[in-house]
C-alpha cells in the first residue's frame, strides 16, 4: 500500500526568551542638574588657562579647583583630556575636605561616560578614589552623598571590573540606605539608584546583594517620586535586578507591576517609559504568573504604543515585553493584534530596530492562529524575515527562523516563503553554531514541507545537502534538544514521502537513528518509517531486522493519539505484501480494531 503521507500537526515554535536587556545607565551629567554652565573663553586663552589651573590643582592648590571646574564645564572632550594622573590624585586627596573637589570629579566622570572613555575611571580608581567616595555616601550631607553616589555610578558604567571593585569596597549597603532619603532629598536617592543601576547591569552577584539588603522595595517606592530622573533610575535598576528570582517576588509584593505599567504612558518622559518597559520585559521572561499580572495591569496597549511611537530603545524593550506577554497565551495575542501590535512590530523590521524582539513577538503572535498568520503575512514581512536568516546575530537568526516556522502552516504562505528564497538559508542553518537556530530551522522546513509535495521537491533540488544535515541532527542527542530532533525527523518524514528525496533519506543513514527514536516513543520517527517503508522491500526488511515491528507495536498500544496514528500507518506499510511481518504484528489486531 502507498498511502498519502499523513500530515503532521503544525509545529509551534515559541520565540526565544529575550536575554536581559543590557543597556547601561545614562551618564549622570545630564541627570544630576548640578553642572554650571560657563561662558566659553577664546580657545587659545582658555587652553592656556586650563593647563595652568590643572598644574595648580595637581600641585595642591585647593583654591584652583572651582576655577578649573568653571573653565572645563561644557566641554566633555577637554574634561577627559584634563584627567591626568596628577590631577585625579590631587582631587582624591581633597575629597572630604572640599566639596569643590567632588563637584569637579563628578564633572570629569560625567564627561568620561558621555564620551565613552573608560580610561578616566580606571585612572581614578588607581588613584584610590573608591574608599573616600564610599565613605562620603555613608557619612556626608545629603548634597555630598548625591554627588558621591553619582560618581560611583559613573565609575561602574559599562565596566564589570569596576563593578567588582566598588562592590568589594562595600558600597552597596550605603547606596541602598541612601534610597531612603525620600522626598526631602530625592536627588540623593535618585543618584543612589543610578549607582545601583550601573552596578547591577549583567552582574548577578551585585544584584543579589541589592535584593538581600532590601533594595527592591525601596526602588519600587522611588518609582512614585515626582522626579522623572528618579523614576528612570529606579526603573533602570529594577530592570537589571529583576533577573534575580527573589527580586521578582519582591517587586510584585511591593506593588511594582502597576507602578511600572503606569510609567509606560505618554504622560511620562520617554526615558522613563523605556526603562519601565525593560523592567516589565525581564519580569515577564520566565513567569506565567507575573505575565498575567502585567497583562491585568493594562500594559499591552501602552507597550504597543511605545513600539509605534517611542524612541529606539523603547521600541526594542517594548517589543521584547510583548514577545514575552503573548507567548503561549492566545487571548493576550488576540487582544494585542486587535490593538495594532502586528503593524507596529512589522515596522521594526524596516527600521532595523529591535529586530530580535520584533521578529520574536511576531513569531509568538503567529503561533497557532491562521487569522494572525495571514495578518502578519499581509504586513509585508516575508522577504524581510528570509533576509534576516543570514544575519550575524544569533538572536536575530533564531527569531527570523521562528517567525517563518510559525507562518508556514498556512498553505499559501508556505509558497510565498519558498518564493522568497527561504529554503537554501534554512538548509544552511541546520548546521548553525546555535542549537536554538538549528531547532527553528528544522521546524521551519518541517512546516514548509508538511503536506506540500511541490515544496519538498523544490527544497531537495535547491539544497539536497539538507537531508544529511537533518539526519545528523537526529543522531546527535548531546547537542540538540528533543524538539530539534522531533522537527528534523518530521522534515525527513516529509522528504521520504516523495520518490527522489526518499532514496536520499535512506542513503543518508536515517534508519539507525529513526529506530533509536522509535524506542524513545518519538511519534515523528514512526511517521518517517511509514513513508520510508512503502518504497523498497529491502528497506522494510532492514528495519524489521532491527526490531522496528516490535517498537511500532508498543507505540500502537500507547496513550498518545498522534503516536498511535503514525505507528499504525507504519505497520500498514511494513506489513503490506509480507506475510512474515504480518504474523509478527498480529498481536496488535485488537488495539487497531479499537482505534
Amino acid at each position: 500500500l502507498q498511502p498519502a503521507p499523513a500530515p503532521a500537526p503544525a509545529l509551534k515554535g515559541s520565540a526565544p526568551t529575550p536575554k536581559p536587556a543590557g543597556a547601561a545607565a545614562p551618564g549622570a551629567a545630564k541627570e544630576s542638574g548640578m553642572a554650571v554652565q560657563a561662558t566659553k573663553m577664546p580657545v587659545a586663552g582658555r587652553a592656556s588657562s586650563v593647563k595652568e589651573l590643572i598644574q595648580r590643582v595637581s600641585g595642591g592648590d585647593a583654591g584652583a579647583v572651582s576655577e578649573l571646574e568653571e573653565a572645563l564645564n561644557g566641554d566633555e572632550e577637554e574634561c577627559v583630556a584634563a584627567c591626568t594622573q596628577g590631577l585625579l590624585k590631587a582631587l582624591v586627596g581633597l575629597l572630604g575636605q572640599a566639596d569643590s573637589a567632588l563637584r569637579l570629579l563628578l564633572l570629569l566622570t560625567d564627561s568620561a561616560v558621555g564620551t565613552k572613555d573608560a580610561g578616566v575611571a580606571s585612572r581614578a580608581i588607581k588613584c584610590g578614589v573608591i574608599p573616600p567616595l564610599v565613605d562620603l555616601v555613608a557619612k556626608a550631607s545629603p548634597a555630598v552623598k548625591e554627588m558621591a553616589a553619582a560618581c560611583i555610578g559613573n565609575l561602574c558604567h559599562e565596566s564589570p571590573e569596576n563593578q567588582d571593585k566598588v562592590a568589594k569596597a562595600d558600597a552597596i549597603p550605603s547606596l541602598v540606605r541612601l534610597l531612603d532619603e525620600g522626598p526631602a532629598h530625592v536627588g540623593a536617592a535618585q543618584e543612589a539608584a543610578y549607582a545601583l543601576w550601573n552596578m547591577s547591569v549583567g552582574h548577578d552577584e551585585n544584584s543579589a546583594k541589592i535584593v538581600k539588603l532590601g533594595g527592591v522595595a525601596k526602588l519600587v517606592a522611588l518609582l512614585s517620586a515626582a522626579s522623572d530622573i528618579a523614576q528612570e533610575n529606579a526603573a533602570g535598576a529594577l530592570m537589571h535586578v529583576t533577573m534575580n528570582r527573589d527580586a521578582q517576588d519582591q517587586i510584585v509584593k511591593a506593588g511594582g507591576i502597576p507602578k511600572l505599567t503606569a510609567l509606560l504612558s505618554e504622560d511620562h518622559e520617554p526615558e522613563v517609559s523605556t526603562q519601565a518597559a525593560g523592567a516589565l520585559l525581564n519580569l515577564a521572561s520566565d513567569s506565567e504568573q507575573y505575565t498575567r499580572l502585567i497583562v491585568k495591569a493594562g500594559a499591552v496597549a501602552p507597550l504597543i504604543a511605545l513600539v509605534g511611537n517611542g524612541p529606539d530603545l523603547a521600541k526594542e524593550y517594548a517589543a521584547g515585553a510583548l514577545m514575552n506577554l503573548v507567548r503561549n497565551d492566545d487571548e493576550v495575542a488576540k487582544a494585542a493584534a486587535a490593538d495594532g501590535a502586528i503593524t507596529a512590530l512589522a515596522k521594526l523590521l524596516t527600521l532595523r530596530i529591535g529586530l530580535h524582539e520584533g521578529l520574536g513577538a511576531l513569531a509568538n503572535l503567529a503561533s497557532g492562529s491562521g487569522e494572525r498568520q495571514i495578518e502578519i503575512y499581509m504586513a509585508q514581512v516575508t522577504r524581510k524575515s528570509v533576509a534576516y536568516l543570514t544575519d550575524q546575530d544569533d538572536e536575530i537568526r533564531r527569531s527570523a527562523a521562528a517567525l517563518i516556522m510559525n507562518l508556514a502552516p498556512q498553505a499559501k504562505i508556505k509558497e510565498r516563503i519558498v518564493e522568497a528564497g527561504a529554503l537554501k538559508p534554512l538548509a544552511q542553518l541546520l548546521q548553525d553554531r546555535d542549537a536554538d537556530v538549528r531547532e527553528r530551522a528544522a521546524g521551519a522546513l518541517a512546516n514548509l514541507f508538511n503536506d506540500h509535495t511541490k515544496n519538498v521537491h523544490t527544497g531537495f533540488a535547491k539544497a539536497p545537502e539538507m537531508v544529511q544535515s537533518l539526519v545528523d541532527i537526529t543522531k546527535d542527542k548531546a547537542n540538540n534538544c528533543e524538539d530539534a530532533i522531533r522537527q528534523a525527523t518530521h522534515a525527513l518524514a516529509m522528504l521520504a514521502a516523495e520518490d527522489g528525496p526518499c532514496d536520499a533519506v535512506w542513503k543518508a543513514g536515517a534508519g539507525a537513528p529513526l529506530l533509536e527514536l522509535l524506542k524513545d516513543g518519538i511519534g515523528e520517527a514512526a511517521l518517517a518509517i511509514m513513508n520510508l517503508s512503502w518504497r523498497w522491500p529491502e528497506v522494510k526488511q532492514d528495519l524489521a531486522k532491527s526490531g522496528a515491528i516490535e517498537h511500532l507495536m508498543d507505540m500502537v498500544r500507547s496513550d498518545d493519539a498522534m503516536c498511535k496514528e503514525y505507528a499504525a500507518g507504519a505497520v500498514m506499510n511494513m506489513t503490506a505484501g509480507c506475510g512474515e511481518l504480518s504474523e509478527q504484528a498480529a498481536g496488535i489486531v485488537m488495539p487497531l480494531a479499537e482505534m
